[in-house]
């Protein structure tokens, strides 16, 4: 609370888009990426969105979210965010460069193209 009330702000990443409150440390257990929109979204809105009957929605965009990851689920996934890293979006770029780092996301690892996009 006292640091909250001290003048300092928290980053962009560190706050809920919807209900605009600081997402709980380590942000990981308390908050889910949305990769269709690139946002943190916390775990009370995610809740409140299925409550609601919204589950099968993403909670900032409104966009169809998949299921369980399926390949064609991923290349869906990989089409959105290619679509934001040419629109240059940072968090997007990042998303996309650390998915070939680590060779998740249905991507083959491919250090040389990380490196091509951090930089």
């Amino acid at each position: 609370e006292e640091l909250m009330s001290s003048g300092h702000e928290l980053p962009e990443g560190y706050i809920c888009p919807l209900c605009c409150l600081p997402i709980a440390l380590p942000i990981t257990e308390h908050s889910t990426f949305k990769s269709c929109c690139m946002k943190q979204v916390c775990d009370g809105c995610i809740l409140a969105s299925h409550e609601r009957g919204m589950a099968k929605l993403c909670e900032f965009c409104r966009a169809p979210t998949p299921g369980t990851p399926t390949p064609e689920s991923y290349a869906a996934l990989n089409a959105q965010t290619q679509k934001r890293v040419d629109a240059k979006d940072p968090v997007a770029t990042e998303f996309l460069a650390h998915a070939y780092y680590d060779g998740n996301n249905g991507l083959q690892q491919d250090i040389p193209r990380a490196i091509e996009l951090w930089t």
